[in-house]
């Protein structure tokens, strides 16, 4: 077995990129969970032994690092049958490690007492998603349900002594990661299918775009879209809970895992999660759908989903410990959730608290101005922008339903003119024949509301 201090050697060198996963690598987390299993046959006791009660956590820390270093190694729609072949086979070489790794962490004796393992059925699941396939994304979604199963199950049997209080706060930590895949699932799921659905060569567009397919769709991305969001929220409610019990750490190790970005990271997952509901709404309705047996109206809902999506928004906004001034990375977050707001509720009060940003954050109310000043600082018109969903939709119906959304009638033409004006913010904008599939998607969009109002 490797001992404490291989494993903690390990575990800091793939943390710091100095190592990789390798098929080697993975023979030895099975050959010591293999002998983990052999002393538990051996001895059946309630609580790990001294020679392993030092090394299961460590475990869990190996088994969570070298399943996120492989994951991130897949690309995008890895199962396409446009994806280059050298691409595929190593994506595919990549998936079986982190199946493999996935099926040391079940295998473990003990397991929660190696509450970071949890951590490879996030990955897990983050590979089956980048299929970028129905099936994978089913596949994600039973994951993401064992991770969470397996969760309170854990944290029930840890109980609420002190002698076990850092093993329930790594779990608790670790559930943090598990509740961001699982937003992320449901954001991914839906701006896939909404950006590519005009794109016959690419699933599920290949399902022949029927009304029926699009109706399916529609009611599956509100389901996964309304867990994400609830998820999201309880992601939130953890860090801060963590944050005002022990504080975020400075960096990670083997005994902490939530640094100081904890609260950003769920807010922008949760906010892009809600932005997304909130604009399938309209298309729920037309579909003759009731909403939420809790509320008495869709209106009701709507206002609820938006002061979510303003408690979301609030926690990206946070100050991070010990830093001047906010992330690049999560100053362009920032300014694309607040543009997709802007999309979806023309003239929504949304101020910022930030002073660190680009000036476009201090536009206030999400205006036509604020829109043009966002899009602007986010690429330009011959720039190059990352929206993943209202900047990046081919769904006919999901832009009717967006456009519904807006609230300012039949004559609005906002988003339509914004679309076009700004074709360089979406993701896809360089593939050949985008603009004439965003073009056909609007034009069925406007043919779609034709019907509706004869």
């Amino acid at each position: 077995m490797m001992t404490p201090q291989e494993l903690r050697d390990l575990c800091t060198a793939l943390r710091a990129k100095k190592r990789r996963t390798d098929s080697e690598l993975v023979d030895r987390i099975e050959a010591d969970v293999q002998a983990y299993r052999d002393i538990l046959a051996a001895r059946a006791t309630q609580l790990p032994p001294a020679e392993l009660a030092e090394r299961l956590p460590l475990m869990g820390w190996l088994i969570y690092e070298t399943s996120w270093d492989c994951v991130q190694r897949i690309e995008a729609s890895f199962d396409s049958d446009v994806t280059a072949p050298d691409v595929r086979r190593r994506s595919e070489a990549e998936f079986a490690l982190v199946r493999r790794i996935t099926d040391g962490a079940r295998g473990l004796p003990w397991p929660e007492f190696a509450p970071r393992a949890l951590g490879a059925l996030r990955a897990l699941a983050l590979a089956e998603s980048k299929r970028d396939t129905e099936r994978g994304y089913d596949v994600a979604w039973t994951l993401h349900a064992e991770a969470q199963k397996r969760y309170v199950e854990f944290r029930d049997s840890l109980g609420a002594g002190e002698d076990t209080q850092l093993l329930r706060l790594q779990l608790d930590e670790v559930f943090l990661q598990l509740a961001l895949a699982e937003t992320g699932t449901a954001c991914r799921t839906a701006e896939r299918v909404i950006a590519r659905w005009s794109d016959p060569s690419d699933e599920p567009a290949a399902s022949g775009r029927s009304p029926a397919e699009e109706r399916r769709w529609i009611q599956r991305m509100f389901r996964e879209l309304t867990d994400g969001v609830a998820v999201g929220e309880r992601a939130i409610e953890t860090a801060d809970q963590i944050r005002k019990e022990f504080g975020f750490a400075e960096q990670v190790d083997e005994h902490r895992l939530t640094r100081h970005t904890a609260l950003q990271n769920p807010g922008i997952m949760t906010a892009r999660a809600a932005s997304l509901l909130l604009a399938i709404r309209p298309a729920m309705q037309r579909y003759g759908r009731s909403q939420p047996p809790e509320f008495a109206s869709w209106e009701l809902w709507e206002k609820d989903l938006l002061d979510r999506f303003t408690r979301a928004y609030a926690a990206i906004e946070k100050d991070v410990p010990g830093e001047s001034k906010m992330d690049e990375g999560f100053q362009r977050q920032l300014v694309h959730v607040r543009l997709n707001l802007a999309l979806l509720k023309p003239g929504f009060d949304l101020p910022s608290r930030r002073t660190d940003g680009p000036a476009c954050l201090a536009l206030n109310p999400l205006d036509d101005a604020a829109v043009e000043a966002m899009s602007s600082w986010l690429g330009g018109p011959s720039g190059s922008g990352r929206e993943r969903a209202l900047g990046a939709a081919t769904m006919p119906m999901f832009i009717w339903s967006l456009i519904r959304c807006r609230g300012l009638g039949p004559a609005d033409q906002g988003y339509q003119t914004w679309r076009i004006r700004w074709f360089s913010l979406d993701q896809h904008a360089k593939e050949p024949g985008r603009l004439d599939r965003v073009r056909w998607a609007l034009e069925q969009a406007r043919r779609l509301a034709d019907d509706e109002d004869s």
